[in-house]
């Protein structure tokens, strides 16, 4: 069999179960990872290069911020925050999720997405259980927001990174071209929010009751508080220098968390339940899968198809838009910009103007939040619904909810794309 094809057999098998299937995600997304990687049909794809085919930076990042999220957690930290939110806002709820989105929006334009959803969420999840309601709605919007943020700066989200490194946009065009944009996204998205969602007045109610109680009260253990807090603080100040320093921010996070454990004299077996390891292994076998895919060519067949339609601008900008967001979507933001962006270049090296960048910016930044599989902070996110809340989503929910929301700001990126191109 050729073996390109059976590298879409497989994939197309793993995907099927990601979205329709009823066992769990990461087991299977693994098993046939780790096939494809024992019946060698694809070049490179082999333990000894195993550095080259997983991101263990982002593994690591994971691993390393949730043992010192666990601990934190367990100090009382995170209810102290949310009570705290609730004086500054004086019980209001929409003004307090305001505030907390803003906070959402903001920071993963200067920290990585997949850091700040792990800081808000139990943020959220105290306040969403305070008042009884559904978290679900309220979270997946949370994960839109840290999407959405993302996008507005070149440190914001990983894609950028990419688009950056290979395009040679500065920070400050990114800041630019992408920030009208994103304010404008944010404030539509956050008002059809508002209107979706309807909450009963006693959970209103049951938020304000939070008034009379004192914040300090929520913490058990002000010793381990005051180390966590040292050691995380520290790791947000070296995650903002780390290019500078040049250290990559999964080694930020894992001394961090090893620095942590000995100053508090535990191991990791008593931070073991902290760690979310389905996430770990189902994003092991999705890198395994993309990057098969990868070498086997499947967006170069994208990429050339772009360049035949470029005789009609109207035909090429919405296609390439569209592309950028169901290409995210579906195969991941990272792999398929590192296949897309070089096929860019070379598009703007023979004469397309330079604004096609920002046209795949728009798109591929918001296709992120049309599934699960659009980032990593989706799956991780969602990982921490379960894990907090017990309410599981699947891809299908997911896909349904994004597309009410997202609708409208996929159609202006069309509508940005074709007035800057």
């Amino acid at each position: 069999m050729n073996e390109a094809l059976l590298v879409l057999l497989f994939a197309i098998l793993a995907y099927y179960f990601i979205i329709f299937g009823k066992i769990a995600k990461s087991v299977v997304t693994l098993l046939i990872a780790l096939v494809l990687m024992a019946i060698k049909v694809v070049e490179g794809l082999d333990l000894r290069n195993i550095g080259e085919v997983v991101d263990f930076n982002t593994l690591g990042l994971l691993l390393g911020m949730m043992i010192i999220v666990h601990i934190l957690k367990g100090t009382g930290f995170f209810e102290y925050l949310a009570i705290s939110a609730i004086k500054i806002s004086k019980g209001r709820f929409w003004l307090l999720f305001a505030f907390l989105m803003v906070l959402t929006a903001v920071t993963s334009a200067f920290l990585d997405n997949l850091i700040t959803i792990i800081l808000i969420s139990p943020i959220l999840f105290l306040i969403l259980d305070t008042m009884e309601v559904n978290p679900v709605p309220f979270f997946l919007f949370t994960i839109f927001i840290d999407n959405i943020g993302g996008m507005s700066t070149l440190i914001g989200s990983p894609l950028n990174i990419v688009l950056g490194s290979i395009s040679g946009l500065s920070f400050n065009d990114f800041l630019k071209n992408m920030g009208p944009v994103t304010v404008l996204v944010f404030v539509i998205v956050f008002f059809l929010f508002k209107r979706y969602v309807h909450i009963d007045e006693k959970a209103f109610e049951r938020l304000r009751n939070l008034l009379n109680v004192d914040p300090k009260r929520s913490i058990t253990d002000p010793v381990v508080l005051k180390k966590s807090l040292f050691v995380f603080l520290s790791t947000l100040v070296l995650f903002g220098l780390h290019s500078l320093v040049e250290v990559e921010l999964s080694l930020i996070a894992l001394i961090a968390a090893c620095a942590l454990l000995l100053m508090l004299g535990k191991n990791f077996e008593k931070v073991s339940e902290g760690i979310d390891w389905d996430t770990l292994f189902f994003y092991t076998g999705l890198f395994i899968i993309s990057y098969s895919l990868e070498q086997i060519g499947v967006m170069e067949v994208i990429a050339s198809f772009l360049k035949a339609l470029s005789f009609n601008r109207f035909l090429f900008v919405a296609t390439v838009t569209w592309i950028s967001i169901l290409s995210t979507a579906f195969l991941s933001a990272v792999p398929a910009t590192l296949i897309i962006a070089p096929t860019l270049k070379i598009l703007v090296s023979q004469g397309f103007p330079a604004s096609l960048w920002w046209v795949y910016a728009v798109g591929a930044n918001l296709g992120t939040n049309l599934t699960p599989l659009g980032a990593v902070q989706n799956i991780v996110g969602l990982s921490l619904l379960e894990k907090y809340t017990k309410h599981t989503v699947s891809f299908k929910e997911f896909f349904k909810v994004a597309w009410s929301f997202m609708f409208i700001p996929f159609i202006i990126a069309t509508l940005y794309s074709l007035i800057i191109y």
